[in-house]
């Protein structure tokens, strides 16, 4: 009973689901035993199994154990169980949110010009991107795993489906994979599986430190732990669906924005309007517009504040809007 029940308090810390009236937003924390890292050594041309974080570019001096050797280079490895769709939902969007707590740009012995985000000292340097691939290596890694990503591998669903990470100050960074997610749920997966690192460089041979770390699944603070958030909508049918075009002409402009958007919409007559932003977390951050409207072209602008005034976090948002006893959620992107 004891192991029952110890079995049933980790689903429920490990996965929850948050409603926001018809919108449910679902989240799941990474693999643990599937999310990691595969280090190549240079010197003993030999691979291995890096758990303690996702590690991604090479090491410098003293590096990692075992071995440590400088020039290694390494490849992190992330993985997620897919969760069941609710009843009468379908996917909106998907996105990945990794924790950044490490970067480093030539430093170690014999740094002349330390960054805090690798300098890849070799032609064309500059344009190397943390990007993050589409893959399938299934129930364990394991470093028959590292080409898996490349463009022409069949394990490969989709080599760069975007840049994970550009900057070398800690924090959570976010990665749109909702069209990989839907290609997993088609595919009949019950994962969905990446692999992230520098493109087209296994190290620059300088002997300094270029990477980048993010937390790992296991990680004590849970806030800063993988996470995978899929957002569903409501199945509608063809008559309330037109219903919703002509209620709902709602966007916002620019998106991604800072520090403010404008978010405009129509209604086609006068009604009750209640206009909310909401983060990933489905909380509610402000309250833009409770009134009473008449009908047709509105707009109102958010600054990134919340109700109390306070500058939020960057990161992903949504704001509902409901109009009498229709509503529609969209998402936005606050980058700072």
């Amino acid at each position: 009973m004891k192991i029952k029940a110890f079995i049933i308090f980790i689903f429920f810390i490990l996965h929850f689901t948050l409603l926001i009236s018809d919108t449910i937003i679902d989240s799941v924390y990474a693999n643990a035993s599937l999310t990691g890292s595969i280090n190549f050594s240079q010197e003993i041309q030999s691979y291995f199994i890096y758990f303690w974080g996702i590690f991604m570019g090479d090491i410098g001096d003293n590096g990692m154990y075992p071995p440590s050797d400088n020039n290694s280079y390494g490849q992190g490895y992330i993985s997620f169980s897919l969760p069941i769709i609710p009843d009468n939902c379908e996917i909106d969007s998907a996105y990945i949110r990794l924790y950044q707590y490490e970067g480093n740009g030539n430093t170690g012995y014999g740094a002349t010009n330390p960054q805090n985000f690798p300098v890849w000292d070799v032609v064309g340097g500059d344009t190397i991107k943390c990007i993050v691939s589409h893959i399938d290596y299934g129930n364990e890694l394991d470093v028959g795993d590292w080409e898996k990503g490349d463009t022409g591998n069949p394990y490969t669903y989709q080599h760069n489906i975007g840049v994970m990470t550009e900057s070398g100050e800690d924090g959570y960074r976010y990665l749109d994979v909702n069209s990989n997610v839907i290609q997993d749920y088609e595919l009949n997966r019950d994962k969905t599986q990446y692999r992230i690192n520098f493109d087209g460089i296994d190290t620059d041979w300088d002997g300094l430190y270029d990477n980048i770390e993010f937390k790992r699944p296991g990680y004590p603070l849970e806030e800063h732990r993988p996470k995978l958030f899929i957002i569903y909508k409501e199945i509608v049918n063809i008559e309330e669906e037109i219903i919703d075009d002509v209620v709902f002409c709602i966007t916002n402009n620019p998106n991604p924005f800072n520090p403010e958007t404008t978010i405009s919409f129509s209604i086609p007559e006068d009604s009750k309007v209640n206009l909310s932003i909401y983060n990933i977390k489905g909380q509610k951050v402000k309250t833009l517009i409770k009134d009473q409207l008449e009908k047709g072209f509105h707009e109102i602008i958010w600054n990134s504040k919340n109700n109390n005034g306070k500058l939020v976090a960057s990161g992903v948002y949504f704001y509902k809007l409901k109009v009498g006893d229709y509503q529609k959620v969209k998402k936005m992107v606050l980058l700072k």
